[in-house]
Parts: structure tokens; C-alpha cells; sequence
């Protein structure tokens, strides 16, 4: 269908809509991206309360159609530090639109340890993404209090953009008028 439109009353439901039409009423108004003015921007924090354990900040994003809103400190552990080498982990937004799952979520995908530990994968499907908003280093020993020098917060960057604000609106009219004045 190349015309879809809506909203339009019900008439013995020959209207049905789904929450993808919905979403994509956004497009061109909201950009895919963690809200800069919403809460913490789901920043990371350690946890000083808790071994290999973070804090993940208030916030709210938008992505592929869906939402995914923190209202609460939510905190996260992560599994414990290889005992010889370091590896990252990386603490995502979960986008799973799948049919079987439904549902936005912050998870941690572990990394893999190595003398040069890389960043993990992200899922990136056409119905499920992650977009990492912050990579944890995991040195190796024995499990301890991760340092705020352990976590590189990631929100801003390609893999998961910061939305500074609702696109703006540019009104040409004066500079037209000027450019027919000038003919």
C-alpha cells in the first residue's frame, strides 16, 4: 500500500490500527535517540553498594516506532570479572518488537575476555536492536566495586544518538521574498 491515512472512527471495525502506524506518525517530528532533557539520560553509574554491580539513571528514548522510559534508579549486576583477562560489557537498550517478546528493556550483553578486549556486538535486526548506552570494563581477579573509571557512558555517539529536542521548524517566507525581490 503505497497511501495509508487514519484516524478515523471505528464503523463495525472496519478501522484497525497497530502500534507501528501509531509510531511512524512520529517520523520526521522525533529522531531515534536518548532524550538529553529526560531524567539522567539513562546515565551509568557505579554502585557502591553492591559488587560488579551498576546504577542506570532516569530517562526516556525512542526507537524503530517504540519507547522505553526509566522512572527509577535501576540497578544492574553484571557477572563476575574473568579471573586472567579483562573484557567489556555493555549495558544496552533493548528494542525487541518480535511477536514472541514485545517489550523495550535495559540488559547488560556480556563481552568476551581477551588480553585486547573489544566492545561486544550489538543485536541489529530489523525487529530487534540494541543500542549500547554504556561499555564496562571488567578487569580480571576477584569481583569488586566497579570505579567510575571502569564505565564509558556512550549516549551521543552513532550507536545510540542523544536527541537534543523536537525537529525545528524553518519558515522560508523572508527569504523568498527576498529572492523575488532580486529578480
Amino acid at each position: 500500500m503505497t497511501i495509508s491515512s487514519g484516524f478515523f472512527n471505528s464503523v463495525n471495525h472496519d478501522r484497525l490500527y497497530d502500534a507501528e502506524q501509531f509510531g511512524s506518525l512520529f517520523d520526521g517530528i522525533i529522531n531515534d535517540g536518548v532524550y538529553e532533557h529526560v531524567g539522567d539520560a539513562f546515565e551509568v553509574t557505579p554502585n557502591s553498594d553492591v559488587n560488579d554491580s551498576v546504577i542506570v539513571g532516569t530517562g526516556r528514548a525512542w526507537f524503530n516506532h517504540t519507547w522505553i522510559l526509566n522512572n527509577a534508579q535501576y540497578s544492574i549486576t553484571l557477572n563476575p570479572p574473568n579471573l586472567v583477562a579483562p573484557r567489556y560489557d555493555a549495558i544496552v537498550l533493548d528494542i525487541d518488537r518480535r511477536d514472541s517478546v514485545r517489550k523495550n528493556s535495559i540488559v547488560v550483553v556480556e563481552g568476551t575476555p581477551a588480553s585486547d578486549p573489544q566492545y561486544p556486538s550489538m543485536v541489529n535486526e530489523e525487529l530487534h536492536s540494541q543500542y549500547p548506552i554504556a561499555y564496562i570494563r571488567m578487569n580480571p581477579g576477584n569481583s569488586d566495586i566497579i570505579s567510575a573509571s571502569d564505565i564509558t557512558y556512550n549516549v551521543g555517539n552513532s550507536s545510540c544518538p542523544l536527541v537534543t529536542g523536537p525537529l525545528e521548524v524553518i519558515n522560508n517566507d523572508n527569504f523568498f521574498s527576498q529572492m523575488n525581490a532580486s529578480f
